[in-house]
């Protein structure tokens, strides 16, 4: 028996001995057993809420996120008109609007590249 198989057995073990326990409880105690459900939703919701509370990983998704719109955008595809209906339309309206670009979030730094290093000759 592999261990792969080994682990599914006994995956598939637990889940019977909870279902089978689920449903001689609620046979039982359904007030109970109800009562025992809304505990366990509570905690796991309380510990889920805490969990992305203070989880810093939502930043850095949602910046993830703004980059990778920023980069569909810059990089789809636009289908243009032909080069004909464009001087057509050119006529109609007059002249045509460039669409102004952002400016770059880079910028360059200055360094001292005509100084020479101060070495000590031997």
């Amino acid at each position: 028996m592999s261990g792969r198989s080994f682990a599914l057995i006994l995956f598939l073990l637990v889940i019977g001995l909870a279902a089978y326990q689920m449903i001689t409880s609620t046979m039982n105690d359904p007030a109970g057993m109800i009562q025992n459900v809304l505990t366990i939703g509570i905690v796991i919701g309380a510990f889920f809420l805490l969990f992305k509370l203070f989880s810093s990983s939502g930043s850095a998704r949602s910046s993830y996120n703004r980059a990778a719109k920023q980069s569909k955008r810059k990089y789809a595809k636009s289908f243009t008109a032909p080069l004909k209906m464009q001087d057509a339309q050119k006529g109609k309206n007059g002249s045509v609007f460039k669409k102004k670009r952002k400016p770059s979030h880079l910028t360059v730094i200055e360094g001292k590249k005509g100084k020479k290093k101060d070495r000590a000759s031997f």
